[in-house]
């Protein structure tokens, strides 16, 4: 009977080592699986963040670069009350490159492909007098002009009494050259 008991107390004890072990067990499991939920939360919010970073810089990129453009097409465009600018702008052209410029007429036009009512057309008809490398440059630099021109015509004739021959390298002797022109330049109402 002594063993009995004794047999008894052990079992009782093992019992209960044992469901305070399993007990032990859920718990740590329990904790681990709530650490690796909380683990995986993290990392898919981390990844979630990571991704809304990575389009805000690539949107702030594209922006960046739009600005720049928006700023250049922007800069192409006569501004409002900027059309005495550009004629001065024009009429400095001509001089730097020895020519006298007259101004025949200006015109404003609604562009007709535009839907937008912000932009116009300024139309200028001038002459210029001067020597045909003067003339030649001047148109050239009138194309370089960093504003949206468009050269409808551009006439170069001699006015002077004796016809221009080429010399042995091929250049037109200077001489008395008048050159007529049309432009239209985009510009804002």
């Amino acid at each position: 009977m002594y063993n009995y008991k004794l047999l008894k107390i052990m079992l009782l004890t093992l019992s209960t080592l044992v469901v305070v072990i399993f007990g032990l067990c859920y718990i740590v499991f329990q904790d681990i699986k709530d650490k690796n939920e909380n683990h995986h939360i993290l990392s898919h919010g981390l990844l979630f963040q990571n991704d809304k970073l990575a389009y805000l810089v690539s949107t702030q990129k594209m922006i960046d670069n739009i600005s720049r453009d928006i700023i250049r097409i922007d800069s192409s465009i006569v501004f409002k009350e900027g059309e005495v600018n550009f004629i001065e702008n024009l009429e400095s052209v001509a001089r730097e490159n020895g020519l006298s410029i007259e101004i025949d007429s200006l015109v404003f036009e609604d562009k007709p492909d535009s839907s937008s009512s912000l932009i116009n057309i300024l139309k200028i008809k001038a002459k210029t007098k001067g020597s045909w490398y003067g003339s030649y440059v001047f148109l050239s630099r009138l194309e370089s002009l960093p504003f949206k021109i468009k050269i409808d015509r551009f006439s170069l004739t001699n006015t002077g009494t004796e016809v221009p021959v080429p010399d042995k390298k091929g250049s037109v002797p200077n001489g008395d050259w008048q050159s007529t022109f049309e432009i239209a330049v985009l510009k804002y109402k």
